[in-house]
């Protein structure tokens, strides 16, 4: 058993209960100590000091009594002996002997030694002898009289001896005090010793269990509660030895089994490994489609029996703008989407038919719903359920941006088809409009201007330069040519077309285009081209004058949804008049050329040129119509970039 060294073991006591408590004791012991020790010293001192003083008063009594007869015939020399008598006593530092007047007869020394605050003072008057009691004095008891005061004695006693015995009583008690203190902390030790000699019995015991050691008892020293806690440490010690041997046999046990299943071994970590692959695969499987139904372009709804929505995907809060705060379960969110009573119970019929058909043979059924998002712009869908366990899955797809590029692939097909058809003859008028033109210009020459030919040739020249133009219209609405893109500020465009299109008119025009607007990257003259011609529409859908608002400002497909199937950044022009409007039978044919309500006013050639223009620089036109409030178009415009230029 290896011995700790002497430091080792010190820091071990330090640290132990029993050293605790033993210093406890010993401050305990030392702190009544010292107070006993002070306490008696004081108490002998005060002691001393009134045994002084009362010896010091017996003293100047028996002065008084002696110096009587010679005070009052104040003999200065007799009083003189006797206070050089009395000085002759132990301690006596002065005497003085007063008459009855007040009148100092005798001081020794002349002068008081030392400070009045070292000095013990007695006084004692001095009187003349009392006269006999009277006989009626006698018989009733009382005492005679004194005599007359004849004068007083004064005593004056050193402190130096009581100093002295002050300072041997408080060596003494230091060392009473030492002696008590020294002898109560032994004692303390022994008996804390042997207090605490089961407990650390039972500390070491709990120490080599802790260890392990199974096999060795604790020593019960005492009947007490450590004795008793050491023997059930014992036997606790027992039954783990027992269960470590059972646990021995166990484990030989065991790896005799393992013996015999290591022929398998490679096998199950093979399984286990197909088994961890596929769980991983399942995981990521899961974690893929739950990212899918997640970025899925349509609304997925799961709900139970009860018609209690668990979960909605991101589709339906950014489309519709509801989530599971607005629409906790299927009733809240068709009131929502479907705000009229009577076409929701007709939607929620085809509903339940379209369960029924799945619960009865997995037959997917498709039914449409108008729905109505947060903003109040309404979307179509096309839906359908099928049933999972005890949920119920509603699937929402969006047809309406399907349905508009639909109708804008279908629309540009129509220009794309018109726009060969309008190139071919417009160049053939062309050609044959330059042979009239030629032939016009050649007859002036041969007629005199003031005959009466020329102004017909002259109209007919108007006539002809008139048609010419609206064959180069219709070119450029046919092939355009390629555009010379370049980056051109936003607000010189929009100004000069917005004053080029309301002069002289009473529509009242207004700019909002903010200072940080990006430039944009596109052919100057045709960009140029195409605002006129918004601008004189939403100008001509005002005759008798109005509001004419532009607004500009700057959009991101990371942000905000753009219309398909725009994606980057663009600038977003929109110009707003307070005309009539356009009727609904007629917003599929504005775009189409030569298709016009204004017979009286264009030829239905500027929107259609607008929108080629636009489409060919790579941005988008639409338009928000109100019958008898007005109408919006909206411009996507590519912006400038190193990359565009670059390009």
């Amino acid at each position: 058993m290896n011995r700790l060294s002497l430091p080792q073991r010190f820091c071990s006591f330090r640290s132990s209960f029993q050293f605790k408590l033993f210093i406890r004791f010993t401050l305990f012991s030392a702190v009544i100590a010292v107070v006993c020790g002070t306490l008696f010293v004081l108490h002998q001192i005060n002691q001393n000091k009134r045994h002084a003083k009362e010896m010091l008063q017996l003293q100047a009594h028996g002065l008084a009594d002696a110096v009587r007869l010679p005070l009052y015939a104040e003999n200065a020399d007799l009083l003189l002996s006797y206070a050089a008598e009395t000085m002759g006593l132990p301690e006596i530092r002065a005497v003085e002997i007063v008459n009855a007047r007040g009148k100092v007869l005798v001081r020794l020394p002349p002068s008081l030694p030392g400070s009045p605050e070292e000095l013990i003072r007695e006084r004692a008057e001095v009187h003349g002898h009392a006269l006999a009691p009277s006989p009626e004095q006698a018989l009733s008891g009382e005492q005679a009289a004194a005599g007359d005061l004849v004068g007083e004695v004064r005593l004056y006693r050193g402190t130096d001896d009581l100093w002295r015995e002050g300072r041997r009583l408080a060596a003494l008690s230091v060392l009473l005090a030492a002696a008590c203190w020294l002898f109560v902390s032994v004692s303390c030790y022994l008996i804390l010793r042997r207090v605490t000699a089961s407990f650390n019995s039972l500390m070491r015991g709990m120490e080599k269990v802790h260890g392990g050691d199974y096999v060795s008892r604790i020593d019960i020293v005492s009947d007490d509660e450590p004795g008793r806690a050491s023997a059930l440490l014992n036997e606790l010690a027992e039954a783990l030895r027992q269960r470590e041997e059972e646990n021995r046999r166990l484990h030989t046990e065991l790896m005799a089994a393992m013996d015999f299943e290591v022929a398998s071994k490679e096998q199950l970590v093979s399984i286990n490994l197909d088994l961890e692959k596929e769980i991983e695969q399942r995981t990521q499987a899961r974690q893929e489609l739950k990212n899918l139904v997640q970025q899925l372009p349509l609304g997925i709804v799961w709900s139970d029996e009860r018609g209690d929505i668990e979960y909605l995907n991101s589709f339906l809060l950014d489309t519709f703008g509801y989530g599971p705060e607005q629409a906790p379960d299927l009733d809240a969110l068709f009131a929502l989407i479907c705000p009229d009573r009577a076409y929701r119970e007709s939607v929620l019929e085809k509903r339940r038919a379209a369960i029924a058909a799945w619960e009865q043979g997995n037959l997917v059924t498709f039914y449409e719903v108008s729905a109505l998002c947060r903003d109040g712009s309404p979307r179509h869908l096309n839906c359908s359920n099928q049933r999972s366990g005890t949920r119920i899955v509603d699937i929402m797809i969006d047809m309406t941006e399907r349905e508009l590029l639909q109708q804008q692939i279908v629309r540009n097909q129509k220009l794309e088809s018109i726009g060969v058809l309008a190139g071919g003859i417009a160049h053939n008028f062309n050609n044959a409009l330059t042979g009239v033109l030629g032939y016009i210009s050649f007859a002036k020459k041969f007629v005199e201007p003031a005959h009466g030919a020329h102004e017909l040739l002259l109209q007919a020249e108007k006539a002809t330069m008139r048609a010419a133009g609206f064959a180069n219209q219709l070119l450029c609405f046919a092939r355009g040519g390629a555009p010379l893109k370049k980056g051109v500020p936003v607000a010189a465009l929009v100004e000069e077309a917005v004053q080029f299109s309301t002069k002289g008119t009473r529509v009242r025009a207004t700019i909002e285009l903010p200072e940080d607007l990006p430039p944009i990257f596109v052919d100057d003259g045709q960009m140029r081209q195409a605002l006129n011609c918004i601008c004189i529409n939403a100008v001509q859908a005002m005759p008798e004058g109005g509001e004419f608002n532009v607004r500009g400002r700057l959009v991101s497909s990371e942000r905000e949804r753009l219309p398909a199937p725009l994606c980057g950044c663009y600038v977003e022009l929109s110009f707003r008049d307070q005309g009539c409007g356009i009727r609904d039978e007629h917003k599929s044919s504005i775009f189409t050329p030569y298709f016009t309500t204004k017979a009286e006013l264009g030829t239905g050639l500027g929107l259609a040129t607008v929108h080629s223009i636009v489409t060919r620089h790579g941005g988008m036109v639409t338009f928000d119509s109100q019958l008898g409030k007005g109408t919006t178009f909206t411009l996507y415009l590519p912006i400038f970039c190193m990359e565009s230029s670059a390009s």
